[in-house]
């Protein structure tokens, strides 16, 4: 069995296209701004926890001129950790003693090493979930110079289309996204509120903001890796 090291996406990383009921207001601009995003060159996304204030995961990446992408991953929820140089790609997860590195002889390589096309989860334009079919409501606003999109969706029709895509997610009682485009239109926050019941029954609630930073900004990015390994 091909070995994978993927996170366990949320909500937000499934991508759905609208159907044939009319689009929502802004559609148009939240779609353009997830296709600038995954145009971007560099970034740096943090998860975090509104109700601590806390960040959940952090994320950076940069694409170098071979078009491959470098990048870190950490996820304090999940107690991981990734890092990839382009050419190898190395994971740890809690209780691990150190890294476990994916290199070219490894069966899963390919799908663990990263390009400008073929992108990690968290630097494509899934990031931000939207499925207009599902949108009940929409509201616009500016804030300064940016604008604020809110969707409210309606969870029945959202659990139609959803939930078999998902793990560990067996129906959404409420949800609410705030997307914050500015005035380049790229998406700089993205905010989830709302409820799931998960598989065992249970109900929890969905409270956090992604905050994209440094777009075409970054040129670095730190090694956290203790060992190197020969070409």
């Amino acid at each position: 069995m091909k070995r994978r090291f993927l996170y366990i996406l949320p909500i937000i990383m499934v991508l759905l296209l609208t159907g044939c009921t009319p689009v929502p207001e802004a559609y148009g601009d939240i779609r353009q701004a997830k296709k600038l995003y995954e145009a971007l060159d560099s970034a740096h996304v943090v998860m975090l926890d509104n109700k601590t204030g806390e960040p959940l995961m952090d994320f950076s990446f940069y694409i170098n001129k071979k078009d491959e992408m470098i990048f870190s991953y950490e996820s304090s929820e999940k107690d991981e950790m990734a890092y990839s140089d382009g050419k190898q790609f190395f994971y740890k997860t809690g209780g691990d003693s150190g890294w476990t590195a994916i290199t070219p002889k490894d069966e899963a390589y390919i799908y663990n090493i990263y390009n400008r096309k073929y992108r990690y989860p968290y630097a494509r334009g899934a990031l931000f979930f939207v499925d207009a079919d599902s949108v009940s409501s929409a509201e616009t606003a500016q804030d300064g110079g940016d604008t604020l999109i809110t969707y409210v969706y309606d969870c029945e029709k959202l659990n139609d289309r959803v939930v078999s895509k998902l793990e560990n997610v067996t129906a959404f009682s409420v949800l609410t996204c705030v997307y914050r485009i500015n005035s380049d239109g790229y998406i700089t926050e993205f905010t989830e509120t709302g409820s799931l019941t998960d598989e065992t029954g249970t109900e929890q609630s969905i409270d956090m903001t992604y905050r994209v930073m440094e777009m075409n900004g970054i040129s670095v990015i730190e090694n956290p890796v203790d060992y190197v390994l020969s070409e």
